[in-house]
This record gives C-alpha cells, sequence and structure tokens, in this order.
C-alpha cells in the first residue's frame, strides 16, 4: 500500500479541464515526476508570464506487500486527479499523454508504462504577491479495476509570487541586488544588499515554501544566517521590502 500511494503521489499533475497540450521533457526516463519535491517549482514574477513544465513517467507495474514479506506484482493501471486548488489567481494548466490507449489524451489520466506533462502557466497581477500551497487530491487505479485502490492528497509543492525576481540560479543570485555568500554553505551565510532599503523580513524557506527561520525589521546593509542546522539540500532566502519580495537560492552541504 505505501507504494501505490507514493505511486499516487508521482501522477498528481495530471489536472486539466482544457484542450491545449505540452510536450514531456525527453531527458526523463526513469519513474517519477520531475521537478521533484526538492527542486520545487521556479517562482513567478508580477506582469511576466509564467510557464512551469510537469513531466510525469508512470511505470508499468508496482510492487506492493498485501501480508508483511509476501510482495505482488501487480499492473499499474492510471492516475487521476480528482480535484486541485491553491493555483494563483487567473493560473491555469493543460495536461497531455500521448501514450494513453484507453483515456483520452488531454483528460488528465496518466496510464501505465507512458510519459505525459503538465503545463502550469498564468501572468500574475499586481496585489498578487506571496506564497501559494497547491493542494491535489488523486485516485490510483491498479489492474484495470473501477474503483480506486488508493487516494492521497498532495499538498507540499508551492508557487511564489514576488513583485521582482532574481534572475535565477545560484550562480545567477549574485547579478541581482542581493549576494548571498558561501554558496553551497555548511553553517552560516552571509546575504548583504540590504543597505538602503526597507526591509521587513529576511526568511529562510524549504523547497515546499514552508518558512524555517526569520529576521525582522532588518536595519543593517548584511546579515548572517546560521543555518548548520538544516539537512542537506536545497533552500531559498526571501527579502521583503518596501512592496517587493525577491527570491535567492542557496545549497545547504
Amino acid at each position: 500500500m505505501k507504494k501505490i500511494l507514493l505511486l499516487s503521489a508521482m501522477a498528481f499533475f495530471s489536472v486539466s479541464m482544457a484542450t491545449a497540450q505540452c510536450t514531456p521533457d525527453p531527458a526523463y526516463t526513469a519513474s517519477g515526476v520531475y521537478p521533484d519535491s526538492t527542486t520545487g517549482f521556479a517562482g513567478a514574477c508580477v506582469d511576466s508570464l509564467y510557464e512551469q513544465l510537469v513531466t510525469n513517467v508512470v511505470p508499468l507495474d508496482t510492487t506492493v506487500e498485501i501480508i508483511p514479506g509476501f510482495p505482488v506484482t501487480l499492473e499499474f493501471d492510471s492516475v487521476v486527479i480528482t480535484n486541485v486548488t491553491g493555483l494563483p489567481p487567473g493560473f491555469t494548466y493543460v495536461c497531455y499523454d500521448g501514450g494513453n490507449v484507453t483515456s483520452p489524451v488531454d483528460g488528465c489520466a496518466f496510464e501505465g508504462n507512458t510519459i505525459g506533462c503538465v503545463l502550469i502557466s498564468g501572468t500574475p497581477s499586481p496585489g498578487d504577491e506571496g506564497t501559494y500551497n497547491l493542494n491535489i487530491s488523486t485516485d490510483a487505479y491498479l489492474g484495470g479495476l473501477a474503483s480506486p485502490q488508493a487516494s492521497i492528497d498532495v499538498d507540499y509543492y508551492t508557487i511564489e509570487v514576488a513583485t521582482t525576481c532574481a534572475t535565477g540560479g545560484i550562480d545567477e543570485a549574485s547579478a541581482s541586488k542581493f549576494r548571498l555568500y558561501p554558496n553551497p554553505v555548511a553553517e552560516t551565510f552571509t546575504l548583504d544588499g540590504l543597505s538602503g532599503l526597507d526591509v521587513s523580513e529576511v526568511a529562510i524557506m524549504d523547497a515546499a515554501g514552508k518558512v524555517l527561520s526569520a529576521q525582522s525589521d532588518v536595519t543593517t546593509g548584511s546579515i548572517d544566517m546560521n543555518v548548520a542546522n538544516l539537512e542537506g539540500g536545497v533552500y531559498f532566502v526571501r527579502v521583503s521590502y518596501g512592496s517587493s519580495m525577491e527570491v535567492v537560492r542557496f545549497i545547504k552541504e
């Protein structure tokens, strides 16, 4: 049952009522959803078109242990999204699985042994700034049965909408108004570029958008933040100043 639930979580983005088409990223062939929960989604900027491609590689079968110690291999029929909430205002999503045999290719069901995709898009407006936590309900079907064998809500993916955005990845972040170093970091990093800004908060977030720690009312040009207690992985620093927000990514060793 645990693996069934994992597979239903894998394909949660197969949701859409629209008929547009996306194209899966051919670089991915192993079972799973890309980007994964650690990488997360790109940030969105006000008045700029946002597009996030999700590639979903669905396996042919899965192994479960109905009785502990006795694994059983079952054919993986499909995963279907029953509901999705939490997208920024005006955002839409389209899905496509050209390998489907019995399901409509744009009907937001991914069949076993196929590679499909979802494209999430929209243009945020002023006033839409903030963190949007997606909540996706999924059903997983095995062996062609009429009823789902597992259902799960996935709520750990977010879209961060900012008034202005950093230019991109770790190396590019140094080209924005803020500089974070060292990056990767083992214990403590310095964030500078804060001078002359009305900084209301500097927050450290995980890939799901959860705030792990924060400093408020920063009045200095740079601050040091200790992250020694964090596990290795990708994290983000969100700087809120005036009516703007900027996100800088860093890696914890």
